[in-house]
């Protein structure tokens, strides 16, 4: 009974089907697109060119599935019945509905050729010269191959084409358009550079206006009515918007004259075609990658990872402490020198104070510095006491007066301190030394 109730249930709507399996296609793809949109304009892109090098790859599947459509259901009957032999045999069932479905407003293929030869400023034979020479490579040449074989032997797979190519230049396309139409008159105005993968140049461009472009109002600015944008405009009153209404109803009404099989044929060719475009558009983006790296002054700069800067920082700290420790080192060595230079007591005692004040800022400068553990600390020197014996001998001598007299090499100094006294200090030195291991230890111990 549940199986009866599931099979007298009507299908979901064809179009609901084609967006239901391609739903992960367009995501990939329009995120690619996206992505990938800035290096097509200004500041990137210094005029046209890449943008011109995606419409070409574009053109030769919409100029095929179309040419195709108007071959099956021509504008007008042939008079002579040979060209009616040529032409492919489909039911009436179907002819009727590819006939219904056939709105000429929506077909893109002598548009597109406008725009491009607008902002090329090629002729037809150009264009048509670089049209063969890019669909007989890669992918796309693999694509319309399929196209040329597919819809003479299957007509209704003409729906999936329709549908998909058509209704993506009011989703997609507008968000497309919109980003150009900021590009600026400087970039539309600047001849292109030789366009990819041809590298064909391009001839300064005509201002005579492109006799595709519409002739009523639109409601734009007359700037945006001048620029190459016209492949995603449409010459309708609501720039298209009724054309995307009218084709909707229509495939509605006629869906359901076509049989399971058919919907099924549709509903793959809908994922065949979206993982060709998908394939287009890789292509396209290792092309202009190559080109990137060739340029590396407009690459986008990478930004720096949180490890980066967490290394950067540890470097910058690991600089700051063996910097501070070498100044420290240099401050010890200048309070020995002050020591030996200074000509009375009074002189040494007062320059002494000045370099330990100097000493206990330079500490406290350490113990602020963020990037220096706090488990460190730095020993204070212990003062060197004057030496009084070499003052007074100094102070006697008139003519070295103020500085001490050049000892000997050989001979000892009468300066020498006494030996207990020399004894003792070491001593008092190196206990001071035992202390201050010991305290580093038992404080690494308990942070252990």
């Amino acid at each position: 009974m549940s199986l009866d109730h599931a099979s007298s249930q009507p299908p979901k709507p064809l179009a609901f089907e084609m967006v239901a399996a391609t739903r992960e296609l367009h995501t990939r793809i329009n995120r690619l697109v996206v992505s990938r949109l800035p290096l097509a304009l200004p500041p990137q892109a210094p005029d046209a060119g890449p943008y011109i090098s995606g419409l070409l790859h574009l053109l030769p599947v919409y100029m095929t599935f179309e040419k195709l459509w108007q071959d099956i259901i021509p504008d007008t009957l042939p008079q002579e019945t040979a060209l009616d032999d040529e032409r492919p045999k489909i039911s009436e069932r179907m002819h009727t509905i590819l006939k219904e479905l056939r709105i000429p407003q929506l077909f893109r293929s002598d548009i597109l050729r406008a725009d491009i030869k607008s902002m090329t400023g090629w002729s037809d034979d150009i264009l048509d010269n670089q049209i063969d020479v890019i669909k007989r490579k890669g992918k796309l040449c693999a694509f319309i191959s399929h196209i040329k074989q597919i819809i003479p032997d299957e007509p209704h797979t003409l729906i999936a084409y329709s549908y998909n190519l058509f209704m993506a230049l009011f989703a997609g396309g507008r968000f497309i358009r919109a980003s150009f139409e900021k590009a600026g008159d400087e970039f539309w105005e600047t001849v292109p550079r030789p366009i990819r993968p041809t590298m064909e140049p391009c001839r300064p461009k005509s201002t005579a206006p492109s006799p595709l472009e519409p002739t009523y109002d639109l409601g734009e600015t007359n700037r945006q009515s001048q620029t190459p944008l016209q492949f995603w405009r449409f010459n309708t009153a609501e720039d298209g918007e009724d054309l995307k209404r009218d084709y909707k109803e229509v495939l509605l009404r006629w869906e359901s004259e076509l049989s399971p099989w058919e919907r099924e044929d549709i509903v793959r060719e809908s994922v065949i075609i979206l993982e060709n475009i998908e394939s287009i558009v890789n292509h396209l983006d290792s092309m202009f990658a190559e080109e990137q790296e060739e340029k590396p002054s407009i690459q986008i700069p990478k930004r720096p990872s949180l490890a980066d800067r967490f290394a950067q920082t540890q470097f910058v700290a690991r600089i700051r402490d063996s910097f501070m420790i070498a100044k420290e080192r240099g401050v010890r060595s200048s309070l020995r020198s002050q020591s030996l230079d200074t000509t009375t007591t009074e002189e040494g005692e007062q320059e002494s104070k000045g370099e330990y004040a100097h000493h206990d800022n330079v500490a406290a400068d350490i113990e602020l510095c963020p990037g220096v553990p706090k488990s460190m600390r730095f020993a204070k020197s212990l003062p060197i006491p004057p030496r009084r014996h070499a003052r007074v001998a100094a102070a006697k001598d008139g003519s070295l007066k103020g500085k001490l007299a050049v000892r000997s090499s050989m001979q000892p100094a009468n300066t020498a301190m006494p030996r207990p006294v020399l004894v003792g200090l070491i001593g008092l030195f190196l206990l001071y030394i035992f202390v201050r291991i010991r305290g580093i230890m038992s404080v690494g111990t308990v942070m252990v």
